[in-house]
């Protein structure tokens, strides 16, 4: 098997679980939202980022689709059970909004990293103009994952006054 040939493989696997890391993250962020409502710019960002997710997942559709693969079924029903449990690991945590958000800053940074292999790996396949979109949605998470970490602390001190009323 010729380089090129291993790494579209090992390219479109990556591209597949991706897409199943998307699909978790548009499932748990539908599972947390409802309780994130007392904190509005939480809020926002999350139903933000819900779209963004769902768009991202469409776009790796797309680039599966361009290279004659498609989705795992498996991953996606493995990822699906997944994103129910997860959203609903700190239900009824005196402190979910906090563990949440950590979990949020992670989870982006892990996804961040996921696009940047994900580069690599397109131009060791010779597929670099597929660099645009994931450079798109790698963008779109880091901006998230900024926005996370900025707003940490007005995040802490809205939960604390929540809190107490």
């Amino acid at each position: 098997m010729s380089n090129v040939k291993q790494a579209m493989d090992v390219y479109l696997d990556g591209l597949r679980n991706q897409h199943a890391v998307e699909m978790q993250a548009v499932g748990t962020i539908q599972n947390e939202m409802p309780r994130m409502e007392p904190y509005p710019d939480l809020y926002a960002k999350m139903k933000a980022d819900h779209e963004r997710s769902v768009t991202q997942a469409a776009r790796l559709d797309d680039l599966l689709a361009k290279h004659g693969s498609s989705k795992s079924v498996i991953k996606q029903a493995v990822t699906g059970a997944v994103a129910t449990v997860a959203g609903f690991i700190h239900v009824g945590a005196d402190d979910e909004v906090l563990k949440n958000v950590l979990a949020a800053i992670g989870y982006k940074a892990y996804e961040i990293s996921s696009y940047k292999v994900l580069l690599v790996l397109a131009d060791a396949a010779g597929a670099g103009d597929d660099k645009p979109t994931l450079e798109q949605s790698m963008k779109e998470e880091q901006e998230m994952g900024d926005w996370l970490g900025s707003n940490l602390p007005n995040l802490v001190q809205a939960y604390l006054g929540w809190k107490s009323a």
